[in-house]
């Protein structure tokens, strides 16, 4: 068949629309993720149903994840019966005032959120989830939330959050422009060495088995720390993740003497704690590593110290742990990242040498 026939014969079909009543998104879900049930609830294809949506116009869906245009909006909003403030609640700019200060205002600035992305606190690619909730009955379903590093915990089945395949042991990445995966497609070795054949792990990412939490203040303090994310925090709750968000990469087993044992576990070993280790991922890309920081600044802060008794019990502990190499603080990380905002325990921290400013390590 000529390509001016297959022309005309596509011309000469009719322009598929969504069909009511549309799937509706679960609480705290993401974009990507509703969009991915609206594409299977409907039969259409991803590229077809993000030029009906418009989100084609934001560049696809990682860049309408971060926030929504108003005519795509009012697109949307039409189209599917969803009203304008659950979308815009689907999108990152909902973190905008807190974890995401600087999120740039349009998606569609390339250099801004080039520049953004090195230093933000979010997983651009990088998933991490709870498999139970994965198991519920609208499907797999993604939080927003699960894109932040402050996600260390669910609260409702008290375990903490998966951020590894259990079959290959390998981080699950995000595909820019499709909903979030089902099943873990990293390649495997299998066949490496038969004509350099790999094949898909294929493991459910559903069924892995998450680590209960046997400690209930860890799900206190994520409760707190969820208040802070959608926006209802008290003044503690807001010191908690400013001490937190330093304290991370500061984090030292003396720090961790209580609570769950897994927590110290968690800081002595080297899991998250050189910065180009595992593929160079940063010490806040480990829930674990995340949740012990928490911890750790709940005992600083409920002792009543001040900023610069909290810095000289910092640098106390790490000395008795021999660990007295400095964290280089990237200039993109001071500017975007939450440690600055403003942060009260950074400069105490510079001025004794446990924070330097510049490159990565």
């Amino acid at each position: 068949m000529s390509t001016a026939k297959k022309t005309a014969q596509k011309r000469g079909q009719p322009r598929r629309t969504l069909a009511g009543p549309v799937v509706q998104p679960i609480p705290g879900e993401s974009l990507t993720s509703w969009v991915g049930a609206l594409a299977h609830q409907q039969g259409f294809e991803m590229k077809p149903l993000l030029r009906e949506l418009y989100l084609d116009r934001l560049g696809g869906l990682s860049g309408a994840e971060l926030r929504l245009s108003d005519p795509v909006v009012r697109r949307m909003e039409k189209l599917t019966g969803i009203d304008t403030e659950r979308l815009h609640a689907m999108t990152l700019g909902r973190y905008a005032g807190n974890a995401l200060p600087h999120l740039p205002l349009f998606s569609t600035d390339g250099v801004a959120v080039q520049q953004w992305h090195k230093g933000a606190w979010f997983h651009h690619s990088q998933a991490r989830w709870c498999p139970k909730c994965l198991r519920g009955d609208d499907g797999p379903r993604w939080l927003l939330r699960w894109k932040l590093p402050w996600s260390f915990a669910c609260v409702d089945h008290a375990v903490y959050m998966v951020t590894e395949c259990q079959a290959c042991w390998d981080t699950v990445q995000f595909r820019h422009d499709a909903p979030p995966e089902r099943i873990c497609e990293n390649w495997t070795d299998e066949g490496e060495w038969s004509y350099d054949l790999g094949e898909p792990c294929g493991f459910p990412l559903s069924m892995c088995q998450p680590v209960p939490v046997s400690d209930d203040s860890v799900l206190v303090l994520q409760a707190r720390v969820n208040a802070w994310l959608d926006g209802t925090p008290t003044h503690e709750d807001r010191q908690l993740v400013a001490l937190a968000a330093v304290l991370i990469p500061l984090l030292s087993p003396s720090m961790i003497r209580r609570g769950d044992p897994l927590l110290r576990y968690a800081v002595r070993s080297p899991r998250g704690t050189s910065t180009r280790q595992r593929k160079g991922r940063r010490p806040w890309t480990d829930s674990l590593r995340v949740a012990a920081s928490v911890c750790a600044s709940d005992w600083f802060l409920r002792r009543r110290y001040s900023v610069d008794e909290v810095a000289d019990c910092i640098a106390d502990l790490r000395f008795l742990d021999h660990r007295r190499t400095p964290w280089r603080m990237d200039v993109a990380e001071l500017a975007y990242g939450p440690s600055l905002r403003p942060n009260p325990y950074v400069e105490p921290l510079v001025h004794r040498g446990l924070i330097t400013l510049g490159g990565w390590l």
